[in-house]
């Protein structure tokens, strides 16, 4: 199948009106110079709590984090912002509400959740109430008894802010997770970031089209409030997003690349995609095209809080400030990278060649992969059918690229490198990963890094 900028251009509105619209070479260069003035910010823009179908209270979800060391996160639930507006219904817990249950709360706020019972099947356990208690204190939990069921009161969004956000060392950004799926039983999942309003999901027959429109309405909505819009987990449930609906979707900017909720099933598949693989076919094409790249994002999705260190997922920023502004315009310069368990000290590229430097907390061995595709790769696709192992999905027909997109352009071992284009390259990325790794291991065993793409 081929693509022109032609055909880009009548699947999308123009590049410069995108959210998220990626900067030139040369003011990539120029940020990068700036860099000296900049720092960078850890963070987490996809995880749940009990405001949707995470296990914890919200206060605990988000002091998870903050203990944890990070920097930022976005409390993005399913399909619901954590307003002060009463409520008690949320991500299907729907239980009947007489009037003189509605009474009992009268001048109350916020979402008041029914804990599990006969009569109530959720995740809102006494276990996670106790867990929250114990951490913040017997009067931290709000509980009302009414109409036979036990009611526990969410914090607002506001209220976690006042809680725990602290000016230049820890930031709570607005957004929520849209979820919902295609008549086919894909799910199509995406993040709206930097908001505080929702809308219903939009529907349709086919992901390229539920991701078309579901960024024009966001648009349409949020016009005075910039923000991100992320295509997530493309694997999830089973291989449910393809790379051709986000080729076809040149105004996504930004996609989860590495996500910690992806099922073992997906390991070691020879015959499918996997999420840099689907990187690399969706920029192979974009750059073809001559239309914005795709950046990758990392993230856990959590929706457990045990204890231990943070798992794999992360996303860290360059930016000059801990402020949602600042951290947008990183974003969508293309300034952050993407990790499950490695850092890079440093990251330029100016305009040519791609500079990066390993933040190396051990003696261990490295090794730094410059990874791209070149303008005359093989653009032949075929259709396979993959089915999962646990049998639970059904059999998908999807595309398989050529091992020619995406491929190693040059490996340096150690802690630092650098690759210059050549003039058949049509971007560049780096990944660092830590040696020695058995030749069995996948893309999501770690531990790596990723840099974004870059073209001259």
């Amino acid at each position: 199948m081929k693509f022109t900028r032609r055909d880009f251009l009548k699947t999308s509105t123009a590049a410069a009106l995108a959210s998220g619209v990626g900067l030139t070479a040369q003011a990539q260069a120029q940020a990068a110079e700036n860099s000296t003035v900049k720092r960078w910010y850890k963070g987490n823009m996809h995880m749940h709590s009990q405001w949707s179908d995470g296990e914890p209270l919200p206060e605990y979800a988000v002091d998870w984090y903050k203990s944890r060391g990070y920097d930022f996160i976005c409390p993005s639930d399913h399909n619901i912002f954590q307003a002060n507006d009463l409520r008690f219904t949320s991500n299907g817990t729907k239980p009947t509400m007489t009037a003189e249950m509605k009474a009992a709360f009268k001048d109350e706020t916020s979402l008041w959740k029914p804990m599990q019972c006969d009569k109530i099947s959720n995740k809102l356990t006494q276990k996670f109430v106790d867990q929250a208690r114990e951490r913040f204190g017997a009067d931290s939990v709000r509980i009302k008894e009414a109409g036979g069921l036990t009611f526990v009161r969410m914090k607002s969004f506001d209220e976690l802010v006042e809680q725990f956000a602290e000016d230049g060392k820890f930031l709570l950004i607005p957004g929520f997770e849209q979820t919902g799926s295609c008549p086919d039983k894909r799910s199509v999942h995406m993040n709206f970031i930097g908001v505080r309003k929702t809308f219903k999901y939009i529907k349709k027959d086919d992901p390229v089209d539920t991701i078309r429109e579901t960024l024009a309405a966001g648009r349409e909505l949020y016009a005075d409030s910039p923000f991100l819009f992320t295509a997530n987990h493309p694997l999830w449930k089973f291989y449910d997003i393809s790379p051709t609906a986000l080729i076809a979707n040149p105004d996504v900017r930004f996609f989860e690349l590495c996500n910690n909720g992806i099922h073992r099933d997906y390991v070691g598949r020879d015959d499918a995609w996997e999420p840099e693989h689907f990187w690399d076919a969706v920029n192979a094409f974009r750059a073809l095209a001559d239309v914005p790249l795709l950046f990758g994002m990392g993230s856990d999705d959590r929706h457990g809080y045990p204890d231990g260190p943070a798992t794999k997922g992360w996303t860290v920023a360059r930016a000059a400030r801990l402020d949602w502004p600042s951290l947008l315009e990183a974003f969508n310069a293309g300034d952050f990278y993407s990790s499950n368990g490695l850092d890079f000290a440093d990251i330029n590229f100016d305009g040519k060649t791609l500079s990066v430097k390993i933040d190396a907390k051990d003696d261990a061995d490295y090794r730094i992969e410059f990874k791209g595709t070149k303008k005359n790769f093989d653009k032949t696709r075929k259709t396979i059918a993959v089915a999962a192992e646990d049998k639970k999905s059904p059999e998908r027909l999807i595309e398989t690229f050529s091992p020619e997109v995406g491929a190693v352009l040059e490996t340096v071992e150690g802690t630092e490198g650098s690759y210059t284009l050549k003039a058949d390259d049509l971007y560049v990325r780096a990944k660092i990963v830590k040696l020695p790794r058995a030749e069995s291991q996948e893309w999501r065993t770690g531990p790596a890094a990723w840099t974004q793409p870059y073209r001259g």
